[in-house]
């Protein structure tokens, strides 16, 4: 997770107008096959990790990027999208303004991430 300054992002190689988000927790998420035995548990972790980080750095704005990146193991593409929708309906249920950039797709992006030790923050929920 990275407390941004800004985040900016296109579709690789597209002529679409790029999405620009100004201050926000940027959650890159990547979904293991294993997390397929505790969606429930996982679900509650994640957005649990997501609430307490957003509080400390005073920040309501939340951005959902799936990245399948993070490690060998990976979750079916079906779960790793159901569960990103989810978080993001938990916490749009307390208020936060949340973001999802769009799943299955590589992008181009520019981030700028602040300087404190919260603004990077690695959590592996087990």
């Amino acid at each position: 997770m990275f407390h941004a300054e800004s985040f900016w992002y296109r579709l690789n190689e597209s002529e679409e107008k790029p999405t620009q988000i100004g201050e926000s927790l940027l959650v890159w998420i990547h979904s293991e096959e294993s997390d397929e035995d505790d969606r429930s548990g996982v679900l509650r972790k994640m957005v649990k990790n997501i609430r307490w980080l957003s509080k400390k750095i005073e920040c309501e704005t939340v951005v959902l990027h799936s990245f399948a990146h993070l490690d060998d193991s990976k979750a079916d593409p079906a779960f790793a999208d159901d569960l990103i929708e989810e978080v993001a309906s938990k916490l749009c249920e307390r208020e936060f303004n949340v973001h999802i950039v769009p799943f299955g797709h590589f992008y181009e992006f520019n981030l700028h991430v602040k300087g404190p030790s919260l603004a990077k923050v690695f959590k592996k929920i087990d």
